[in-house]
């Protein structure tokens, strides 16, 4: 296989699953990818050169590591992405305005080092910004991961790189783009009818007694073998704000209805 850095690091895992000790004897850092529900929220949205940039190595890293298992980088030369000493970037005017008080700031640095995934409490985080403040999250590395599904959700983001096992990340509103204007932006049905459409050909599942990140990561296993002509029924404690953006890159259009304080009912299908 042919690879590049804009390679996804789940591309490499499908054509070699002898990939993932490949990459994690490059770096500590890239140990997580041994945990089966991290590699699943991470790997489909990282590159090679963002895992480079993450574990603050070369590119040249990866294909070294990965040539013995027919990987082939081909004879393209391409800059080193290790970043060790601070970013300097200037800071962007909405953050040069806000007081220490507008800041939330999230440290976690040791949800990482023992193995705990952190997502909750980002996200639990990231609903607390309203346009008037800004999230502070402190990691060993750049989110790469959770940049890109925050900026499709109109949130602005700055990175300093202060060390190399420290990199701050602020995240702030940028635009109104709530959950709601995403359930509904797909067609005219209401949820009842889109479901009366599919009839008998409904796949149900139940995520709500399980903890983040799995729920995100049974719905998308499911919709990978899910028939185009049918719709996955999913009971959630909540809608999965998190999830839609990845629901809009795979083609996916989803319906909610609540049905109580802490359970919700999604529709998640294709529209032909």
């Amino acid at each position: 296989m042919n690879i590049a850095a804009t390679t996804k690091i789940s591309a490499l895992i499908k054509a070699n699953p002898d990939a993932i000790e490949a990459i994690a004897s490059i770096n500590r850092r890239f140990e997580k990818l041994r945990n089966p529900v991290l590699r699943k929220v991470l790997a489909s949205r990282v590159t090679i050169a963002d895992a480079a940039r993450i574990g603050g190595c070369a590119v040249e890293d990866f294909y070294e590591k990965l040539a013995p298992l027919g990987f082939n980088s081909g004879n393209t030369t391409e800059p080193n992405t290790m970043q060790t000493t601070e970013t300097k970037i200037a800071l962007p005017a909405f953050l040069s305005q806000l007081d220490e008080a507008q800041v939330l700031t999230l440290d976690v640095c040791e949800d990482i080092a023992t193995g705990n995934d952190p997502f909750l409490k980002i996200m639990a985080a990231v609903e607390q910004l309203d346009g008037s403040n800004a999230l502070l999250i402190i990691n060993t590395f750049e989110p790469t991961p959770l940049i890109s599904i925050l900026a499709k959700r109109g949130y602005n983001y700055y990175t300093v790189v202060k060390s190399e096992d420290l990199v701050h990340t602020y995240f702030w509103l940028q635009t109104a783009v709530g959950a709601a204007a995403v359930v509904t932006a797909a067609a005219e049905l209401s949820f009842d009818e889109a479901l009366q459409t599919y009839g008998q050909n409904i796949r149900k599942i139940d995520v709500r007694h399980l903890e983040m990140p799995q729920p995100m990561v049974t719905i998308l296993n499911e919709l990978e073998q899910l028939p185009p002509e049918e719709a996955l029924y999913v009971t959630h404690r909540r809608v999965p704000q998190f999830l839609l953006p990845q629901l809009q890159e795979r083609g996916f259009s989803i319906k909610a209805k609540e049905a109580g304080p802490a359970e919700v009912y999604l529709l998640i299908y294709k529209e032909t």
